[in-house]
């Protein structure tokens, strides 16, 4: 017990931010980095289990001395490799890893919710819009992340302007486990340096499939990363709420009735945590969670032309903390008035806080050939700078 309280004293536990195990990195093994043609690769059997993949790779380079250290030198090929492992999974780290704080975002939702079409189109706007104007940098961390959004989300909605397929389940098809990681620079001109960075975080984006969250067993078993996440964004498909499916009858195309409801994944999304923290029935969940429905578009005749929501967003100067006060009255007010009060009494019982958002990732309804006519998103990023500023990332404007 004393050793171990010592341990953690002198050695910064960290988060895998592939297998989502705690770690200490003196206790992490590196890759070897040289090509085969130097330095013979072979099968790694921690790699091979978890991630179902028996190619080989680089030679794996215990750390038997257990130190702290930025690289390590391969005792074959005599090269320095940087290459720092999960002692887990075998999956290679950021090589911010022990230097910034991950901010891991779960981005979770029914099916046909929307998730994937969220992600491409809010990390195209944060790239290309409003992360230059906000002084906010997202860049990639490893050309698997940068080639997953490319081929998966980018691709399809902004080159082809298709509809994204549906995502497979993570007990199916491995792939999906996979995170988008990025790093999040916030830059500040100062007396001596223009475009200084002054604060930098990993952050870790998570699509999970609708699928998997329909039983509780199969989310404790691939999504382990939501009750170790530093936010929620539950995406949410208005049409499949009752009284709006009743009052847009005919006038909007409709997804087919779903039967896992939105309650119902808020309930189990809510189970896992309290179970995965050990939570009592009386404590509250201190990650906070926004409640984003989509498909704004298709409710403008539900809405008032005074609502707030139907006016664009503008945090340029700074995230606007009054906007999002009446974005969160008025989706609370919607939702009562569609007979979803035990939604919100649930989400406002069961955690410390909670806001909730209305959204549009592409701004309108698809073909039926699944071709989207133009991108055109409607408060993509709301939920996503709350989350941000729930966790002292970024400041409200003065």
């Amino acid at each position: 017990m004393i050793a171990d309280k010592l341990k953690s004293f002198f050695n910064n536990k960290e988060l895998c931010p592939y297998c989502f195990e705690y770690f200490y990195l003196n206790e992490t093994p590196f890759r070897c980095s040289s090509p085969q043609s130097i330095c013979s690769w072979q099968e790694d059997k921690i790699y091979t289990k978890y991630w179902q993949d028996t190619r080989k790779r680089g030679r794996v380079i215990e750390n038997k001395e257990k130190r702290n250290v930025k690289f390590m030198i391969c005792d074959k090929c005599n090269q320095k490799t940087y290459k720092r492992l999960c002692p887990h999974c075998h999956k290679e780290l950021p090589s911010s890893i022990g230097e910034v704080k991950n901010h891991i975002f779960a981005v979770v939702g029914g099916i046909g919710a929307g998730k994937s079409h969220y992600i491409a189109v809010l990390i195209n706007k944060l790239q290309n819009e409003l992360g230059p104007k906000m002084r906010i940098l997202l860049n990639p961390l490893n050309d698997e992340t940068r080639d997953k959004y490319r081929k998966v989300f980018y691709n399809p909605v902004f080159e082809r302007h298709e509809v994204i397929p549906k995502t497979d389940s993570a007990t199916s098809d491995i792939s999906v486990k996979l995170p988008l990681i990025y790093g999040l620079s916030f830059i500040k001109d100062t007396l001596f340096e223009k475009n200084k960075i002054v604060n930098h975080v990993t952050l870790i984006f998570f699509d999970t499939a609708g699928e998997d969250l329909n039983s509780e067993d199969t989310m404790a078993l691939v999504n382990k990363y939501i009750y170790r996440s530093d936010g929620i964004i539950l995406l949410i498909d208005p049409l499949q709420i009752p009284d709006v499916r009743s009052k847009l009858s005919g006038k909007v195309p409709m997804p087919t009735k779903s039967s896992n409801y939105n309650i119902d994944i808020l309930s189990r999304i809510t189970q896992l945590i309290e179970k995965g923290q050990n939570l009592g029935v009386k404590d509250k969940i201190n990650i906070p969670l926004a409640i984003s429905f989509t498909k704004l578009d298709a409710l403008d005749s539900l809405i008032s032309d005074e609502y707030q929501i139907k006016q664009n967003s503008n945090h340029l100067n700074g995230y606007d903390e009054d906007d999002i006060n009446a974005i969160n009255s008025e989706m609370k007010s919607l939702l009562i008035n569609w007979n979803q009060s035990a939604l919100v009494q649930l989400a406002e019982t069961k955690y410390k806080k909670v806001a909730f958002f209305g959204l549009s990732a592409l701004g309108c309804n698809p073909h039926k050939d699944n071709k989207i006519p133009s991108v055109n998103p409607i408060r993509i990023e709301d939920s996503f700078l709350w989350l941000l500023r729930v966790n002292n990332l970024i400041k409200g404007k003065k």
